[in-house]
């Protein structure tokens, strides 16, 4: 802010008493029925916006532009905005990283200033002799054409400082009428503040439940949760090609940078290869210390099933060539060079929750998962990073290696493993990343 002036007013929660129908609240109370409906309905937030300025507009409030603003619970981003402006006539969504740290945007936006102060209700003439352009964001808006401006903030906790999601909403308008808002205007914009807040947070609820179930859980294991899948001894049963890969030098690593960076370094790991298999399809169940148990579901028939081992194949095929990027860098600064195995294996996982009724854990269990980190075991054994089963070898397009048959540790098992050839899966990589 380039000066310390005051909103120009703070609370507006009701209508000016005139004798126009909107002032008499019908109109009110028919948007404010309305956007329950859609709470109700669990309707998108830009759906929502554009169904309330649509009808703002129709009866004759000057919108030039809306925005809808609030913090969420997401690993990649912190804040989310929805904008309408009358010149696209649709609602723009964008996300937005470190919104509270590190974004200039927010840092030095009138929403900012506001919870910092506590503040619910903002207007700012843009134009004429009351005009306050206290805000870089302001100056903006009125070279756009903008005349006057008000910001609102919808609280849910009176915690400022909460890590939770969506604590408070924000809604802008601006309008370029050279006459700029009305009282009347204002106030029922305000009046219908608190009712169009509600119908946002119980989206956002809904959005953060799913993120948080596929964030810690996965996208099948999370949409089980979501469907019910609670109790304790439920399960489900799932054929797929089964991925556990494990940091081989993960005590080297930890030592030579100490406790306190070894967590990024994990995490360093796991985008290189938990992250190769989300991006070809796959679903990463846990990290169980440094290993990953993943799975490409195989849905219904042996087309499925070559299909599944493909995109395994060229997500491995994809972790290799991060690793070895990664190592590169890692030897420039002097850091000791990432290593790992990984075995794939096609079975039955069980979905299923174990534990005590009062604190339950959603996790995958099976023989085949067992033996796929058993394959794993043996890579450092045979000398190398990827070993398969048969049952994987067979569906990959991919020259292998015949290693023979070899006793699995712990299952009685006796199973022949492969090793698959990445370069041509690999030099496919390079070429698609290079465009």
């Amino acid at each position: 802010m380039t000066d310390t002036a005051k909103p120009m007013g703070s609370n507006v929660t009701s209508l000016p008493g005139t004798n126009s129908a909107l002032s008499g609240g019908g109109f009110v109370r028919a948007v404010n029925d309305w956007l329950m409906e859609r709470a109700l309905e669990d309707t998108d937030i830009d759906a929502i916006l554009e169904g309330m300025v649509s009808r703002l507009v129709a009866v004759g409030i000057p919108l030039d532009r809306v925005m809808v603003g609030f913090k969420t619970l997401h690993p990649l981003y912190e804040g989310v905005t929805y904008i309408w402006s009358k010149n696209r006539g649709t609602v723009e969504r964008s996300l937005h990283l470190d919104v509270r740290e590190k974004n200039p945007d927010w840092l030095e936006s009138p929403m900012k200033w506001m919870a910092d102060n506590d503040v619910t209700f903002l207007r700012r003439h843009l134009i004429g002799p009351g005009a306050i352009l206290d805000f870089n964001v302001l100056k903006d808006f009125k070279k756009s054409g903008g005349t006057d401006y008000l910001a609102l903030m919808t609280p849910f906790t009176t915690d400022r400082d909460s890590t939770l999601g969506a604590n408070r909403i924000f809604m802008t308008y601006m309008t370029g009428r050279p006459s700029g808002f009305t009282d009347e205007d204002l106030a029922i914009l305000s009046a219908i503040q608190r009712r169009f807040a509600v119908s946002c947070k119980m989206r956002i609820m809904h959005e953060e439940t799913k993120t948080i179930l596929h964030t810690y859980l996965g996208s099948d294991a999370g949409q089980r949760v979501r469907d019910g899948q609670i109790k304790l001894g439920d399960s489900t049963k799932t054929r797929a090609v089964i991925w556990f890969s494990d940091m081989r030098n993960s005590t080297s690593v930890a030592a030579s940078v100490g406790d306190d960076a070894f967590l990024g370094e994990m995490n360093d790991f796991f985008a290189a290869t938990a992250g190769a298999v989300l991006k070809h399809g796959g679903q990463v169940l846990r990290y169980i210390g440094d290993a990953t148990l993943a799975i490409f579901p195989i849905r219904e028939d042996e087309q499925d099933l070559e299909q599944a081992c493909v995109s395994a194949l060229y997500a491995a095929a994809e972790a290799q060539l991060n690793i070895d990027q990664l190592n590169t860098k890692r030897e420039e600064t002097g850091l000791p060079a990432f290593d790992y195995g990984l075995g794939m294996h096609v079975g039955d996982v069980i979905y299923g929750n174990v534990g005590v009724p009062d604190r339950v854990d959603f996790t995958v269990i099976g023989q085949a998962a067992n033996e796929a980190a058993r394959i794993e075991q043996l890579t450092k054994q045979l000398g190398k990073r990827v070993l398969v089963s048969d049952q994987v070898a067979k569906f990959i397009s991919c020259p292998t290696e015949e290693m023979g048959a070899y006793e699995l540790q712990g299952t009685g098992l006796s199973m022949k493993l492969f090793a698959p050839d990445f370069a041509e899966a690999c030099h496919r990589i390079q070429l698609m990343q290079a465009g």
